[in-house]
């Protein structure tokens, strides 16, 4: 009896405590992600280029492979150098450093890289001299200014645990700053890998790298593209030491997150859906169709006549979808959704001999039978979940997969889909 009233009254004094904590007054523990926005003047960050010696990675961003080089994003920093002709055992060739890069793009020995607001043309011919040809300045957007006059060119991430207002709950949930905001932790400035090749069998032949499906800028032709948060931007390559900015085109209210380029058209990532730009006239793409879909983070791979586009809510992605959408794209002016299969929290992806490889968070990399298009998500041929994966490439070089995340980067034997065998790493260090 005395333990029956014990409890009701318990219970009655919690009911009243929360009755009582109002937006105002109450507080909670919580851990959430803060981003403390980065002013900077041009002078700040338009600093000499040049190789330094090389260094542990720290904060891997964005994956890139030209001929039998690995090149990784140091966020923020710059870019590390590894001659990966033997991908058992890759070795470091040096650090290349640039403020505020986040990723980049070659062709023909010629670096693209970005440098906050700046485009940077970069001589790579010789690693050990690598030499700044060109700097385009003020050719990517900031977002605002300080009372100083200083251009907000991004943010720093930092993870956060402590007492909060319960009224602060909400905004926290999407992240703290920037809500449009990448959640590897880049800023919302222009950023992205480069995807294509020329087709080549070989990799020592190959005019233009290759990139992973999480890009933001490309090369196709004598163009290079990019995208930021609500525009496409056009740069004339032809003459490769000098490019010549198109100017940009307004793609729309979305957030932009990603461009994949396949058979003269480019395929636009949003949080809202995917965006089908023409490069009949490369010079001024035009837009041919899109696909909408439910708000989500949306990397985009494309592969004949078809199109995977992974969806992934929780954090700056301001959803709770998590899924594979498999899009027929045959007819570009009206793509039409054939099927959806459930996934964990899926990010980049690539596609070889009907075979998706795809990073699904903390879940790692997973390996599927895509032959059918509706049995993708019960053909799970492998995976190798003891770490995060953020984006991956499946070389048309050779039989390798080499995958980034959080922790580090990691490079697989795929000659046998069904025994995926982790040939070499290279980890974050503390």
């Amino acid at each position: 009896m005395y333990l029956k009233s014990f409890f009701y009254l318990g219970l009655l004094a919690l009911i009243l405590g929360l009755g009582s904590c109002t937006k105002d007054q109450c507080k909670t523990t919580t851990t959430y992600i803060k981003y403390d926005p980065i002013y900077l003047n041009g002078e700040d960050y338009r600093k000499p280029v040049m190789m330094l010696p090389a260094r542990p990675l720290k904060k891997p961003g964005k994956l890139y492979i030209y001929r039998n080089f690995l090149l990784i994003n140091e966020q923020l920093e710059g870019i590390h150098v590894f001659d990966n002709s033997n991908p058992a055992a890759p070795v470091k060739i040096g650090f290349i450093n640039i403020i505020g890069n986040l990723d980049m793009a070659i062709k023909g020995n010629i670096l693209y890289a970005d440098n906050y607001t700046d485009l940077l043309t970069i001589d790579i011919s010789n690693w050990q001299n690598v030499q700044l040809l060109d700097r385009d300045q003020d050719v990517f957007p900031t977002y605002g200014q300080d009372a100083e006059g200083r251009s907000l060119v991004a943010y720093h991430k930092e993870e956060v645990t402590g007492k909060v207002n319960c009224s602060e709950l909400d905004a926290l949930a999407g992240g703290w700053g920037n809500p449009q905001l990448e959640d590897q932790g880049v800023s919302p400035v222009m950023v992205g890998s480069s995807n294509g090749s020329n087709g080549s069998n070989a990799r020592t032949a190959t005019a233009v790298g290759l990139g992973g499906s999480m890009a933001r800028f490309t090369i196709t032709g004598d163009y290079l593209y990019t995208v930021d948060e609500a525009n496409l931007r056009v740069f004339n390559i032809s003459q490769l030491d000098n490019p010549s900015y198109q100017g940009p085109q307004n793609i729309g209210w979305a957030t932009i997150e990603t461009i994949f380029p396949h058979e003269n058209n480019l395929f636009i990532g949003s949080n809202s859906g995917m965006y089908i730009y023409s490069l009949a006239d490369p010079a001024a793409p035009q837009l041919t169709g899109t696909f909408e879909h439910a708000t989500a983070c949306d990397p985009v791979y494309v592969e004949g006549n078809r199109a995977y586009v992974t969806l992934r809510g929780g954090g700056i992605c301001d959803s709770y979808n998590n899924q594979l959408d498999v899009v027929d794209v045959s007819n570009l002016s009206d793509p039409q959704l054939i099927t959806s299969h459930p996934m964990h929290n899926p990010h980049g992806l690539s596609l070889k001999n009907n075979l998706l490889y795809l990073c699904d968070g903390d879940a790692g990399l997973k390996i599927f039978d895509a032959s059918d298009d509706y049995a993708i998500g019960s053909s799970l041929m492998a995976q190798d979940a003891s770490f995060s994966a953020y984006d991956v490439i499946a070389s048309p070089f050779d039989d390798l997969a080499l995958v980034i995340g959080p922790d580090g980067f990691y490079q697989y034997d795929i000659s046998n889909p069904n025994q995926l065998q982790r040939i070499s790493s290279i980890l974050v260090e503390e």
